[in-house]
Parts: structure tokens; sequence; C-alpha cells
């Protein structure tokens, strides 16, 4: 990010964060999950910034409550992340890991243009699906097709 670039975000960051703090404290509580919730809104906001044009405000407050929703979401999957962090693989199940990466990685290298596009940013960046309609110019039930249709080639070709 260049210094201008710079600027601007902490600007914007400056500008939005009691919104988005109060966003996020609505939807979870007075907790510290509210603050970590803005937090890692604010890490999206960092991740996208060279893609978001004018203001700023709008992606970020979606962004706010898609983050908070999954937060509600997601207690379970973080009490199962603990649990498998416990349970570390040895060395062979991590070579089995990277082996079928790799799989994958070719078969998304077959997948059509759009469907691949569709399905990283969908399933690997976890961007919403509206998000991803807006950032690949069409309609959402178009990407949810585009998705289903990249899981099954990538479910064949795996």
């Amino acid at each position: 990010m260049g210094i201008l670039l710079a600027d601007r975000f902490e600007e914007t960051v400056a500008a939005q964060q009691p919104r988005v703090l109060a966003i996020c404290r609505r939807l979870l509580g007075e907790t510290g999950e509210a603050e970590e919730a803005a937090q890692d809104t604010f890490l999206k906001l960092h991740r996208h910034w060279g893609r978001i044009d004018g203001d700023p405000g709008p992606w970020l407050y979606r962004t706010a409550v898609n983050t908070c929703l999954d937060r509600k979401r997601g207690p379970r999957r973080s009490l199962e992340l603990v649990e498998m962090a416990d349970a570390r693989p040895g060395p062979a199940a991590l070579a089995e890991i990277a082996q079928r990466w790799e799989r994958v990685k070719r078969a998304l290298g077959e997948l059509p243009e759009r469907e691949r596009a569709a399905i990283t940013l969908r399933d690997i960046e976890g961007l919403p699906t509206g998000e991803v309609a807006g950032l690949l110019g069409t309609t959402e039930a178009t990407v949810r097709s585009q998705i289903a249709a990249a899981r099954m080639k990538l479910r064949r070709l795996v």
C-alpha cells in the first residue's frame, strides 16, 4: 500500500471504528467478542482495500454484520478447532494433507475461469455470495450455480 493509500486507510479506520464497534456490540453484546469481530472486520477491510471503490462505509458495515453473524454461528466451530489443534497430525497425516492440497490445486486449474473464480472467492477466501457476485459482475444465482458446478467437478477430479 502506498503512503497515500495507507493514510487514507488509517483515516477510514479512525472515522469508522466507533460505528463498526457499535454494530458489533449490538449484534454480539458488550463482550470482548464484539471487539474481536470489529478487529476482524478491519482486517478484512485491509485485505480488500485496493478493491473498494468510493465510500468504504457500506462495504464495511455489511462485512461487520456478516462477521458477527459468522461468530454467532461459529462457537462450535471454534471449539472444534481447539480440539483439533490438541490432536496434531503426525508426519504421515501431514504428507497426505499436502498431497491432497496439490490435487485440489491442480483440479482448480482445470476448472473454467468463471467457476474457478467463484469457488475461490466463496469457498477459499470466504467472501459472501453477494460480494462474489458483485466482484464477478453477475448475479448471486449465477454464482451459486457456478460454485455447485465447480464443486461437482472438483469431487470428480480430486
